[in-house]
Order: structure tokens, then sequence, then C-alpha cells
């Protein structure tokens, strides 16, 4: 068979613009004056083409967009007639042939998208429409048709669908759940992503009911302060951003954090609230455990029966920190000792004062533990004697920190140590003395007597007191004998129990080594043994196994006491601290920070933070960090971003105004920052950054210091939106440029209301009114139809085709002819029911058929 697109074997016809082919008179008189009609269809961005029965099927126009738009002149098609069939790409051709052959056969609209060869061998989309041309008496004489050229929408529909692929892939992938909820006080959940069945449980389909209340969700101690915080948003606009509690699915709590902000529409009317919910739970429970550990450990130093102090390493001898007992040994408060920078200075006893100074002096030069006897004069005028031991603490490169020690009062025992002397001496004497005066030696002796009991029972009063001390210090305080000569003096506090589970005499009896964790022991033996040789301080932070198998983590630090006669190292005193807790924190925090910065440095987004000098004018901006993802996320040079003279310069200069406009309001009044512009790489290419983030920490006068955002590349996206633009106004131009009147209507079947949704500025040439004013007035378009044919443009407002010609009453009274199409888009089914439609005038045409005065006013 022939197709209509086609011409039959040896047929040909080629129309001449200025001489129309003969047979065509019909068909001129019915679309109008070639004129008319090139003006019509040439200036379209589409290819017009008329079939007719002369009576064959004959090709008889083509507009000449064609050469252009599909690579062919525009003659080909009159002389090639298997041109357009062979073009048709080889996939498509027989799904548009099939196409195409139903609509010829019944004579019904043909419509299809499909790939076109071009001449250069190209492929390009063409959206291909054809209806069937009748004559006034209804029979069909031909088919006439457009071309359009789609490839540039077919893309963007490729690509928008692989954009809204991967930023689904993204959103199911994110360990977040990303929703969207509508803009009211009891807000609902429109959309929530896959991940809030992770996080909190319930189904990716989940939503709640309309007359839900969303607070149920929030655990009720949390619920005043969160539903305080969404109002003052909802009332405001702000930025929405809390950490709560949320009840998940199984009735379990679940630390989130939720941040939402409000979307607007271009013209700034509120939409809905886009958000993100973290689960944040693994964190709070770390802050409570360090809380707890804080507690716990503050708890312990400040209930050591000795005083705990931090000083500063350098002249200053600055105390930094001083436990209560403080004020016990000598009478001065905390305070006083952290505000006074030198009191340490100032209360050592004047005999001392220069011995300890210069001992102090040359610890902190060689580092080496402190550990010293001197007096004190306290607050009251009294003389205190101390033992003072302290490390130097030293950070990763070795610089001093600070030194941390224990200061003990041994005035007692340095008491009853002189009176021991005292009395040894005065034995002495009587002893020499005794031969000259016996009844005086004797009374002497007597005294003695009484004076060394009173010693005795005082050292035993000492020896008491500084053993409950040791007993009961939150440490294991031992001795450390490595060779058991004829009395073995190895010691641990009760403590011991308390920590690992063994008693004083079950761990005495015992070899500690066996009791180190097999990680450690190769370790920590071949510390001990290196003390044991040279008599150096052991110190090391290893595990243990307790009696009952849990691990326990231990600082160990151990001072050799003596020599034997030989001179090698015989007893060590040493101290144990459990430090388990800490290190469990330890673990955890590295774990979280590992997890946050494989979410900083390798997520599709630039994190970066800065701060701000307030004391320059203008303010110094200092970049603390730049994720490394920069240069390959955002497609710059590498470290542009840390330098803000760099960084300034590679922004287009056409952004440039308002990126500084943007960093100077945030700099200044540290409100959040959303926004785009354009940056130039260094091979010259244009890059889009999204640019998001919020002040976090402001100075005592309110001025914003710290900032955190976040940079992303948008290239794709904005160009998108270039396409979209592009496209949108291509098309609003067109439809402003079409010599007719474009329009679209909907009808709501369930009202009955009918409505123009669009109509195009051509209005105000053919009626003499604004598109608004008919916008504005649902009824206002019947009003200016001529009241004898209203009846029949009502009737083909519902048809799904409608052709028809009717009248209209301009504003100024004169009358016009209209000829009206329209079609529906939507199925029968669908609500509302939408159609497009185009008005033509063809006043002149009715008018040079049928002449008539009382046809040029008229009233409405």
């Amino acid at each position: 068979m022939v197709h209509p697109r086609g011409l039959p074997s040896g047929g040909s016809v080629t129309p001449d613009a200025d001489h129309p082919v003969d047979g065509l008179t019909d068909w001129r008189s019915a679309v109008g004056s070639e004129s008319l009609y090139r003006s019509l269809v040439e200036q379209l961005p589409a290819a017009v083409f008329v079939d007719l029965f002369l009576p064959e099927h004959t090709k008889v126009y083509i507009s000449p967009i064609v050469e252009p738009m599909l690579g062919y002149p525009q003659a080909s098609y009159y002389t090639d007639p298997d041109l357009w069939e062979r073009s048709i790409h080889p996939e498509d051709q027989a799904r548009v042939l099939a196409e195409w052959e139903a609509a010829f056969q019944g004579n019904s609209t043909y419509d299809v998208e499909y790939r076109f060869l071009r001449a250069d061998g190209t492929t390009v989309w063409l959206h291909d429409r054809a209806a069937p041309l009748r004559d006034g008496g209804g029979a069909t004489i031909g088919w006439q048709g457009v071309m359009i050229d789609i490839t540039a929408q077919k893309e963007a529909e490729v690509e928008l669908r692989l954009s809204e692929a991967r930023h689904r892939a993204l959103i199911d992938q994110l360990p977040a759940v990303t929703y969207l909820a509508s803009d009211e006080e009891n807000l609902q959940l429109l959309y929530a992503s896959p991940n809030i069945e992770k996080i909190l449980g319930f189904a990716p389909d989940f939503a709640p009911t309309t007359d839900a209340d969303w607070t149920e969700w929030i655990a009720a101690e949390d619920r005043d302060r969160v539903l305080d915080g969404w109002l003052h948003s909802f009332e405001t606009g702000a930025a929405f951003d809390m950490e709560y509690r949320s009840i998940d699915a199984h009735g379990r709590a679940v630390w989130i954090h939720d941040h939402a902000v409000l979307i607007r529409d271009p013209a700034g009317r509120r939409i809905y609230w886009q958000g993100v919910m973290v689960d944040i739970s693994a964190r709070v429970k770390a802050q409570q455990d360090l809380a707890v550990a804080e507690t716990r450990y503050r708890a312990l130093i400040e209930g050591i029966p000795a005083v705990v102090y931090e000083m500063g390493p350098d002249d200053e001898r600055r105390t930094i920190y001083a436990n209560p007992r403080v004020e016990q040994l000598l009478g001065y408060s905390r305070e006083e000792w952290l505000d006074q920078p030198d009191i340490w200075i100032e209360l050592l006893h004047p005999d001392d004062r220069e011995t300890e100074l210069a001992a102090h002096d040359r610890y902190s030069e060689t580092g080496e533990p402190w550990s010293r006897e001197y007096r004190m004069i306290a607050a009251d005028g009294r003389i205190v004697w101390v033992h003072d031991q302290a490390t130097l603490v030293r950070d990763e490169r070795g610089n001093p920190l600070t030194w941390q020690g224990l200061m003990v009062d041994i005035t007692a025992q340095k008491l009853a140590e002189e009176q021991l002397r005292l009395s040894h001496d005065e034995l002495e004497f009587r002893d020499v003395a005794r031969t000259v005066q016996l009844e005086e030696a004797n009374e002497l002796m007597t005294l003695e007597i009484a004076e060394r009991r009173r010693a005795e029972h005082e050292l035993r009063d000492a020896e008491e007191r500084y053993r409950s001390l040791v007993e009961e210090l939150p440490a294991v305080v031992y001795l450390w004998q490595p060779r058991i000569e004829d009395v073995s003096l190895a010691y641990a506090n009760r403590h011991i129990e308390r920590m690992l589970g063994y008693s004083p005499e079950e761990w005495n009896a015992g070899w500690w080594l066996d009791r180190v964790h097999p990680h450690d022991r190769d370790r920590v033996l071949a510390l001990a043994l290196r003390s044991e040789t040279t008599g150096e301080p052991f110190e090391a932070a290893y595990r243990y196994l307790a009696k009952d198998g849990h691990v326990v983590w231990v600082i160990d630090r151990a001072v050799l006491l003596s020599r034997s006669d030989d001179g090698k190292p015989l007893v060590f005193q040493g101290v144990m601290i459990d430090v388990t807790a800490q290190r469990e924190a330890e673990r955890k925090a590295a774990q979280a920070e590992a997890r946050f910065r494989e979410l900083a440095e390798s997520g599709p987004f630039v994190p970066y933070a800065f701060e701000v000098d307030h004391s320059h004018e203008p303010a110094a901006v200092e970049v603390t960090y730049v994720s490394p993802q920069a240069a390959t996320i955002l497609g710059l040079a590498p470290d542009v971003h840390r330098d803000q003279a760099s960084w300034l310069n590679a922004v287009h200069p056409h952004d440039r105004d308002r990126f500084n406009a943007r960093a100077a309001e945030n700099l200044a009044t540290g409100g959040p920052w959303d926004f785009d512009y354009r940056t130039i790489d260094v091979d010259g290419s244009v890059v889009w950054l999204n640019d998001r983030g919020s002040c976090i920490e402001r100075d005592d006068r309110g001025r914003p210091v710290r900032f955190v955002g976040a940079l992303s590349n948008v290239t794709r996206r904005r160009e998108e939106l270039d396409a979209v633009e592009t496209e949108r106004a291509r098309l609003r131009t067109l439809a402003d440029r079409i010599p007719g009147v474009p329009w679209s209507g909907s009808f709501d079947t369930v009202s009955g209301r009918y409505r123009l949704v669009f109509v195009g500025p051509q209005i105000r040439e053919l009626l003499g009114v604004e598109a608004a004013t008919l916008l504005a007035d649902a009824e206002s378009l019947t009003r200016w139809i001529h009241p004898d044919d209203r009846t029949i443009v009502a009737a083909s407002q519902r048809a799904d085709r409608s052709d028809v010609e009717f009248r209209v009453v301009r504003r100024d009274g004169t009358i016009r002819w209209v000829h009206g199409i329209s079609a529906r888009e939507t199925q029968p089914a669908e609500n509302p029911q939408v159609w497009h439609g185009l008005m033509l005038d063809v006043t002149e045409r009715h008018a040079a058929a049928d002449p008539d005065p009382r046809a040029e006013h008229a009233k409405r």
C-alpha cells in the first residue's frame, strides 16, 4: 500500500510559492490567502506539512525549516516519495508506520514521537502530529500536520531520569532520613526516605493520618521543648534544628538530630518543609558515658586524702588545678590557689624557698619526676611539712604541658622523727653523765623513758594514719622487690581487690606478670627487666586480666626506693590507676571521629569551617578546615579554597559582587546562607557551586566567630535549570508569536467549574482586553462570545476534539470571526479535565466571502 505520508510511484508535485499548483483551489480557500498561510507557518520552529488527495496522496507543502532541522532540502520531500519513511530510525520504523496506518485507516489524528536520521547521519527526536484535512462538506481531502524537533527535551528527560535515579540512590543510601512535611502547625509527613525503616522502624511507605498529632512520636520528656522549637520555626520561617528522643515503631527511644528548612517558590510563597533526621543515639550515649566517667574521676580525685594538683611548666609555676584538700592542708581555698599565680612560691618556708625553686628549675629542665620534702607556711602561720611528688606531662611532640602531682602532709612524721632524734641525743648525754650524778641520771632516765613512750605512741599514731591513707587511696599502691633476699618486702594495698578482684595476700603470693594480658606481656616484661637492671623508673599503660576474667586497663608507675649492698635495684614503690573507662571513652571517641571524618571526607559534598577575628578591621577570616575532597568534587585547583584571596579570585566575575555581599552579611550577622554561584576552574571552565552553612559560635559580644558550611558541585543541576529555562522561554516566545491565541482550560468534574488556566497575550489584539483580565474571571470569556454563537461554543468545550468557527465581540464593539480548535489532554476519567486550544482570527476570510455591513458592530 502507499502511505499518505509518501507519494505514489512516479508521481510528484512541486509547488511554487507564488504560483499555486493546479487543483489546489479548494484547499487554498479553506485555509485563507497564501500570504496569511505563509505568515502563520513559516515562523513556527516546526516543520508544517500538507498532503492532499489529488486524487492520489501528494505532498503539496512542507515548510522551509525542514532543511535546517532535518538536513534535507525542502524540494527533496516533493521529489523523493520514500524519503520520510526511509529516514525513520530502524528501531522505530515498524511502530511509527503502524501508528500512521491506524490513523489513516481510522481517519483520526496521528500523534507519535520517534527518532529520525538526518542527512548527515545524526539522530534527532521528532514529535510528529497530523490530522485529517476536510473540505466544507466534511469530506477528508488530505492531511495537515507538524513535525517538531524534541531532541533536547528527550535528552533532558533522559538526564533527568538518570539524575533522579542518582539522587534516589543517594537518598536511599544516606545514613539519615530525608523527609518532606506540610507547612502547617500540626504538620503532616508528605514523604520519608527508606532509611526511616532502619532508624525508626517504620515502613518506607509509612504516612501518618491527616488527624494524627506528630508530637506523639516524640518522647514525653522532650515534647514541650520540641513543640516550642517547631512553633518558633513555623511562625518565623527560621530553620528547625533540634536534638530529641523519638519513639520508634517498637516503642524504643531513639536520639535524633532533626534539621528542616522552609522551602519557598520563586515568588517567595511558603510551600513545604524539607528536612533530614540523623540517628545520634551512639553519640549521645558516648557523651553520657563521658559525663559519668568525668563525674567518677572527679569524685576519685577530690576524695583522695592528699592534695592532687596540676601546675604549669613555666617559670610562673601557676596552679591550674587543685583538689579541695588544699584548703584542709594549708587553709587557703582552691579559688585563692587558682587566682594567685605565684601562691606556691609565696607559701614556701623562707629557709627552703631558694632550695626548692632551684630544684624546680632543674626538674623542669630535665623533665625527671619530682619528689621533694619541704616546709610551707599555712594561712594561720603553722609550719606544714609536705611530701611533694609529681611528673611532667608532655604532648605527642615531647613539649612539656603540665606538672601533675600529689602533695601529702608529713608534718606529724617529721615531728616524730625529730622527737626520736632528740631523745636519742638526750640518752647519750645521760650515759656520759651518769657516773657523775647517779640520782640525777636516774631521774633523767625516767623522763627519757616517758618521752620515748610518748614519741613511740605518736609514731604509732602517725603510722596508722598513713597506713589508712595508703589503704584508702583510689589507686593501687605497691612495693615491688625484683630480687627476694632475706625478707620479702612485697606489698599491695587493699585497692588491688577492688580493681582486679585479688586480695592483697593473693596478689603478693602470685607472679604479677602471669596476670598481664597476653597481648601486652612481652612489652611489659621488657620494661620491667630494664627497670630491674638499671633502676630506671617503670612506667607503662597495659591491660590486666582480673580474677573474674574481665580486662582492666591500668597506668602503672614505679620508682626505685633502695638498692642492695652490691648496688643493684632492690625495692621499687609504685602506683597503678584503673583507666579502663577512659580507654573505652577514647576508643569510642576515636570511632566517632573516624565515622564523622568518613562522612566529611568521603561524601558527595565538601564540608568546611572558618573562624573570624573581629579584632582586625576588616575582620580577618581564617579557614580552619576543608575536606580533602574539594579538588575532586568541586573540580577546582587544589588548595584554592584554603586562601580567601584565591577563593575570591576563583569566583566568576559576574557573581563576585553578589558573593561579597552575601559573605559580608554572613560575617556581620551570623545568619545562615544557602546560595549558588559560579567559579572559574584553572582550565577556564565554569563550575556552579551551592554554598550553604551557618554560624555555630559567637563571642561574648554576640559577634559570630565560628562558621561551618558545605559546598556542592551543582553545575549539572544549574545547566539543567538553564536548559529548562531556555526551553520555557523558547516555548513562551513561540506561544507569544503564534498568529493566533493559544489557550489552556480545565474543568473540575466535582464542582462543575470551568476556568481558563492560560491564554496567550495575542488575546489583546483579538478582543481588546488583557490576558490577566480573562484569567481572573472564569466566566469572562463566555461574555465576549457573540450571543448567537454561545450555544455552539459551549457544546464544543467538552468534546475530545473540536473545530468550530464563531463570532466574538471586541471591547470596542466590533465583531471578529474566530476559528477555534481544541483537544482534550486528559483521559475521560481524570479530574480535572484539561483542554488545549488555538483561536485564529478569520474575520478577513468571512468578510471576503460574505461582506455584511451589519456585522461590523454589535452590542454585548
